[in-house]
């Protein structure tokens, strides 16, 4: 997510990550920024290749938790169900990133949920495994420190955003992070691909379909934005990160 309390809109930090090798994979994940080449590949040694299918489950809350993810192809759903069986998305993991990293290290069981959006390949790196890495390597420690205080900082970012931000600006946030998240220039006619369907998105925005087709109507109407079939086109850049950062429509 982006933080915009530091103007991370103007600031370029993301880099192409579809299409890469698992070596380039590990090397731009903040896990493991910072490995030499011993360290990378004793990385390669403990990570088990997997592959599933579009709409399986790779782990269930609750589950106990032996082990985390690296994604190289696909994107996995992280989400929890309400106790009246609504879903709620916490995270789209895409190439280049883990998942469950910090339920390996934090607790016994897997707090969400994770299903596969698409056919995706994985690596598994078991908990046993890391640890005795760790142990082994104190760059991989601090890296590991750094990656969890990141996503707590994500996290307490998008509970700010649900209670303090209304849909709109939500959305706003949204679009400019797919920017960065896919390497896209922030200009004008820029076109961001929707990475899920709308219902999803609605619910990865905290809100319901009709609300969130709402929203991107009434920004067609101010002129920020072409809606497509599967994308949307910033057409108004400059007002966009304003509703970004809280301005009503």
């Amino acid at each position: 997510m982006v933080d915009v309390g530091r103007s991370m809109f103007d600031v370029h930090f993301s880099m192409k990550k579809k299409g890469i090798g698992m070596t380039d994979q590990l090397k731009i994940n903040p896990l493991f920024i910072g490995l030499d080449d011993e360290g990378l590949l004793r990385i390669k040694e403990i990570a088990g290749p997997r592959e599933i299918k579009k709409g399986e489950s790779l782990f269930s809350q609750g589950e106990e938790a032996k082990g985390f993810y690296l994604v190289l192809r696909g994107r996995i759903k992280i989400y929890r169900l309400s106790p009246q069986g609504k879903e709620y998305i916490l995270r789209i993991v895409g190439p280049g990133e883990t998942l469950a990293e910090a339920a390996v290290f934090s607790g016994k069981t897997y707090p969400a949920s994770a299903d596969s959006l698409e056919d995706s390949r994985l690596y598994y790196l078991k908990k046993s495994d890391f640890v005795r890495l760790i142990r082994q390597d104190p760059q991989l420690a601090l890296n590991m420190l750094s990656g969890l205080s990141l996503l707590l900082r994500n996290l307490a970012q998008q509970v700010e955003d649900l209670s303090l931000h209304e849909v709109s600006s939500r959305l706003a946030r949204y679009l400019l992070d797919q920017a960065f998240k896919n390497d896209f220039p922030l200009v004008n006619g820029v076109q961001i691909p929707l990475e899920v369907k709308k219902n999803l998105l609605a619910s990865r925005l905290g809100t319901i379909g009709e609300t969130l087709s709402r929203t991107l109507t009434k920004m067609k109407q101010r002129g920020l934005l072409e809606i497509k079939k599967d994308a949307v086109v910033i057409q108004d850049l400059a007002l966009l990160k304003e509703v970004a950062e809280g301005a009503k429509l």
